[in-house]
Parts: structure tokens; C-alpha cells; sequence
């Protein structure tokens, strides 16, 4: 399946609410309204989201209905996050937080691998020894790097 570069390069997904209710959380609160004409492209979220009016309108209506957000009709239709959106940004910041940590911890394997490695095969006087490490470091490389791909 081939990833998205940006969400503007999106249709309506299932991950695009993540990406709203995001901006929502951290930008808002009281920040962003629905607006008098609902959502159009001069939006500020869809500006900063870079996407259609369009789809910031099904997301909306989205959010809304998961009860994820609500509309203080008092000040302005601002966009609130009930209590339930805040548990949920904060569970999808808290996932994203622990991935990138994921991948950190897998990079910084992957130097010691290499590190150990190279001190392996500079105290290996055998060149058929050598071949022998090499071969089977880089089939470990590769099969570990088919699995870190695979997991995320």
C-alpha cells in the first residue's frame, strides 16, 4: 500500500480525524470556529492542514459524531475538545511519541551492530573467517531490517 506524502494528497480517509483532531488539541483550545459559512477554503484549519473544505467538513462531522469535539454555540461555533478527544489526542501523541522513540532505539542498534561488527572482522586474521562474518552479518542486516520495515 502506498503511503501518502502529505495529508493534502488525501481524500477522506480514516487517518485524516487523526491529523485534525491533532491540530485541534494542540492549537486550539477556542481557537478555531466553525465559522458562519461553515468550513471553506479560507479556513484556518484547512490552511494549516493544507486540504480541501471538503474534507475538513466530513471530519468534522466525523469527530462529531465519535464525540470527540463540540461546537460552543456561545462563542463564535469555537471548536471544543470534549473529554473524550482530549483522551484521544493525547493517546494518538502519546503512540506517535513512542513510535518515533521506536525507531530511534532501532537506529541506534543498527550503529552498534555495525560497530561491533567492524570490531569483529578487524580482529579476524583468517580471510575465509572474514567471509564467513561478513556473510552472515549481512543476511542478519538484511532479515533485521526486513523485520524493523515490516513493523512499521
Amino acid at each position: 500500500m502506498k503511503k501518502p506524502k502529505s495529508i493534502d494528497e488525501w481524500e477522506y480517509t480514516n487517518q485524516n480525524w487523526i491529523k485534525v483532531l491533532d491540530a485541534i488539541w494542540k492549537y486550539a483550545p477556542n481557537r478555531y470556529g466553525r465559522g458562519k459559512t461553515d468550513y471553506d477554503e479560507n479556513h484556518l484549519l484547512v490552511k494549516k492542514l493544507k486540504i480541501k473544505a471538503h474534507d475538513l467538513t466530513l471530519t468534522m462531522s466525523f469527530l462529531e459524531e465519535q464525540k470527540l469535539i463540540e461546537y460552543d454555540m456561545s462563542r463564535r461555533n469555537c471548536i471544543n475538545l470534549t473529554s473524550k478527544g482530549f483522551d484521544v489526542a493525547l493517546q494518538n501523541q502519546i503512540a506517535d511519541r513512542t513510535s518515533r522513540n521506536n525507531q530511534a532505539t532501532l537506529f541506534l542498534s543498527l550503529v552498534i551492530a555495525i560497530a561491533i561488527f567492524v570490531g569483529v572482522l578487524i580482529g579476524i586474521d583468517n580471510l575465509i573467517e572474514k567471509w564467513l562474518v561478513t556473510g552472515i552479518c549481512v543476511v542478519a542486516f538484511i532479515v533485521g531490517g526486513h523485520l524493523i520495515k515490516k513493523s512499521f
